[in-house]
């Protein structure tokens, strides 16, 4: 098939099931989900990654590509299968979904200034052909874009249900490691579905999802370089009291100073300070139990949100960002604490979700609700598929109020997404403070030209 619409840089030219190359065993073709799986809205988590002239052309990688995408799902074999309901995958075998597409313009022209707005069409989610398989309970889609200079974009689309960031970087990573051979002579270590082995699945009265909002937004992209991030480290240690912790990330160094600048655009905006906030973090729950959980064979949701509540809009940056602090340290405590306890997650999961639903209740239109989530750390510039690295990579969110953040190409900076209510983020992009440790969209054609080696 081929479809287009006149606003588009990119037209669907095939789609197909792809299917795994060996049958699902009977003992296998249910997987009962968690608790945690059921938390997440059935949306898809997102991976957007740009390769410079493949060797042996488009064509050729796209059919490696699909090749070794039958094969991985043969250890992958829910990512086959459909969801069924809010808590049980039915492991059919039905396959994933495999689009290929075209776009009438260079990588180069995509790199130079990247735009969300353009970047969703490399989504297969966002095309009408597709974005109702979602619905119909399919839980991987990919679609590989060929660029008129020969470059390809590799997004996969995979179900929030059972793959979070680190799983979908688990995946990613296996399949591309297939493509390009390294498997060869043996066979890699099978993933683990935890479905509901970890915590049971239960009613849950409230979902914060219903908080999700995407009218009237903007979305925009900083970068923060590593030089940046390191002032900024200093300046929160200088500002720290005796006996406070001052391990910082570069996630929660990076957060702190995007909510502080956004609260500042909103009460510019409103011309009110009362606006008790409320910051979601999303953190990889494998480091953080006892026994830890590798990241590289453990596939569900092992990712959880914790709150930050802040009641005074004016919190300095110090403030914020050691209230991130103290929350993640008191979090772990908790989740090492509870081990592989079924009830105590239970616990810590149902008492973060009521905590929300709390604030939500007292504050209503008087509260602001931000959300954070990384892909940071789960090295995503070393999935290559036979042909090279990503001259770059990204993923994003277009949900209001939500900060989404990657890995930055060739350092330790961040790429964040930022999403705000229009209005906010007019004042947003022009803070002082915000512009002397953000870079506001730069082009990365240099790395295209310079760091890839096609």
């Amino acid at each position: 098939m081929s479809t287009a619409v006149p606003d588009q840089k990119v037209r669907i030219v095939s789609s197909t099931a792809v299917k795994p190359s060996s049958p699902t065993p009977t003992h296998r073709r249910t997987l009962n989900l968690s608790l945690l799986d059921q938390l997440f809205p059935a949306g898809w988590s997102h991976s957007l990654l740009f390769y410079a002239r493949p060797g042996g052309g488009g064509e050729s990688l796209s059919s490696r590509m699909r090749a070794s995408l039958c094969e991985t799902l043969t250890d992958f074999y829910p990512l086959a299968g459909r969801l069924r309901g809010s808590a049980r995958i039915d492991c059919n075998d039905e396959g994933a979904y495999w689009v290929e597409a075209r776009a009438d313009l260079p990588l180069a022209d995509v790199l130079a200034r990247p735009d969300g707005t353009l970047l969703a069409q490399f989504l297969p989610s966002s095309h009408p052909e597709t974005s109702l398989l979602a619905a119909l309970g399919c839980l991987l889609i990919v679609q590989i874009t060929t660029f008129t200079c020969g470059g390809v974009a590799v997004a996969t689309c995979g179900s929030h249900k059972l793959l979070d960031g680190s799983s979908l970087a688990f995946f990613l990573r296996s399949w591309s490691a297939r493509s390009a051979g390294r498997f060869e002579g043996g066979r890699p270590p099978p993933p683990r579905f935890l479905g509901d082995s970890l915590v049971g699945p239960k009613e849950v009265p409230f979902m914060l999802s219903d908080y999700a909002g995407m009218e009237s937004c903007a979305t925009r992209r900083f970068v923060f370089h590593g030089s940046k991030i390191s002032a900024l480290r200093a300046e929160a240690v200088h500002s720290a009291r005796p006996g406070e912790s001052t391990r910082f990330t570069r996630v929660e160094l990076v957060l702190a100073l995007i909510v502080r600048c956004a609260l500042s655009a909103s009460r510019s905006v409103t011309g009110s300070s009362r606006h008790p906030t409320l910051l979601r973090q999303m953190v990889n729950l494998r480091n953080r139990l006892s026994p830890a959980l590798r990241d590289n064979d453990v596939v569900g949701n092992l990712a959880f949100g914790i709150n930050i509540l802040y009641e005074n809009s004016e919190s300095t940056f110090h403030e914020l960002v050691s209230n991130i602090r103290r929350e993640m340290i008191s979090f772990t405590k908790g989740a090492q604490a509870s081990g592989s306890d079924s009830g105590e997650l239970m616990s810590i999961a149902c008492g973060s979700i009521g905590t929300a639903g709390d604030f939500f209740g007292k504050w209503k239109e008087e509260s602001r609700f931000y959300r954070c989530s990384s892909l940071c750390g789960f090295r995503l510039y070393e999935v290559d598929f036979g042909s090279g690295k990503p001259a770059w990579l990204t993923s994003l969110s277009l949900a209001k109020n939500f900060v989404y953040m990657v890995d930055a190409k060739g350092g330790d900076g961040i790429d964040a997404w930022v999403t705000l209510d229009r209005r906010d983020m007019v004042v947003f992009e022009r803070d002082e403070e915000l512009l002397t440790y953000a870079a506001p969209n730069p082009g990365v054609v240099h790395h295209v030209m310079h760091h890839s080696r096609f």
